[in-house]
């Protein structure tokens, strides 16, 4: 795929924090990896690192075996090796969790990751007035710019007693035990209460860029801060739109709004290369865009279709969806229908 004039902007800009916000299908991975190579050649023989993260393990090994190839280009000397790829939790588990928490968590071992089942969490559990939670359902929120523990269920949200909370957690990080979301959290408390090993990072890691940024949630969104506030150029490319972690407070605001801030630079990817043209004029109607189609109009019956059932009517749908990809002469085996919900689905 050449690159269009947009993408062409984006690789080309200067060594300063960007907001990209691109449409689905419009190449921001063939964009993002791009822009990493050119960063890598404006930085030279600099010898700080530039860090490219997303939010999947299959967009990591995309992006590197995207920039294994493309960093063929680039001269001896411009430090091709001075780059990591990796998922944002990642990132921050490698050279803050593991490395430097136990400080901050009042642990005398390597914090490590508990996944629920151990019989030791047994002990771990915050008190509520009607029964008690465990302590790997405790969850971390921002309100007015502190942190908050807090517990959710079934799409209902309730504040815990925080001094409970904190003892509990605060227990289980001195065994050096953390949850996924305690992790952040200890990241967190790591480079506010670590000022040396937060600049140390801000020197290793000048320009850090993040894929997928629609999906960075709130805690992730604090800890991008602070590195901001110590000079870390972050740039950011993705789509509010295509946000699935909203239940973790990934609303798409950051990456919406992030232009806004003074010294960053604004771009967009308008063209979108994989839909065909209705697919993309329904798109654009329900999130309020204008993208472009790359693809032309294709003979047939393509596009979007919309088919109101209840519950009870869903095994006539089935029937029928078979029915009319036999008449279109489609392959059974080749074909699905995709379905998303909140709650298990057969």
């Amino acid at each position: 795929m050449e690159l269009s004039a947009e993408q062409q902007a984006v690789i080309d800009a200067p060594l300063a924090p960007l907001s990209v916000t691109a449409c689905a299908g419009s190449g921001k991975t063939f964009t993002a990896v791009h822009r990493l190579v050119a960063m890598r050649r404006l930085l030279a023989s600099e010898r700080g690192r530039v860090a490219l993260l997303s939010f999947s393990n299959v967009a990591v090994d995309t992006f590197r075996r995207g920039y294994q190839v493309l960093a063929q280009t680039l001269p001896h000397g411009s430090g091709r090796s001075r780059v990591d790829i990796d998922t944002l939790d990642g990132f921050i588990t490698s050279h803050v969790l593991r490395p430097h928490a136990h400080r901050t968590m009042g642990a005398t071992k390597a914090p490590f990751l508990v996944m629920g089942n151990e019989p030791f969490l047994a002990g771990f559990t915050c008190p509520r007035t009607t029964f008690p939670i465990p302590i790997t359902q405790v969850k971390v929120g921002i309100h007015d710019g502190e942190l908050i523990f807090y517990y959710e269920y079934r799409g209902n949200v309730e504040v815990l007693d925080q001094n409970a909370a904190r003892q509990v957690v605060f227990r289980l990080g001195r065994t050096g035990g953390y949850t996924h979301e305690l992790g952040r959290y200890w990241c967190y408390r790591s480079l506010r209460d670590q000022p040396k090993v937060l600049r140390a990072l801000a020197r290793r890691y000048p320009h850090i860029l993040i894929d997928e940024s629609q999906d960075i949630g709130s805690l992730h969104q604090a800890i991008l801060e602070i590195l901001i506030e110590v000079g870390v150029k972050v740039s950011l490319i993705g789509d509010p739109n295509q946000g699935i972690y909203e239940f973790a407070g990934a609303d798409g605001d950051f990456l919406r709004e992030y232009d806004q801030r003074e010294g960053v630079s604004a771009f967009e990817l308008t063209r979108n290369y994989r839909s065909l043209p209705p697919i993309l004029s329904l798109a654009n109607h329900l999130s309020g865009r204008d993208d472009a189609p790359y693809r032309a109009a294709e003979h047939g019956m393509n596009g979007a279709y919309f088919i109101g059932y209840t519950e009870r009517e869903l095994p006539n749908l089935m029937d029928a969806f078979h029915a009319e990809v036999i008449n279109l002469e489609l392959s059974l085996d080749a074909s699905a229908i995709l379905c998303r919900c909140r709650v298990p689905c057969d």
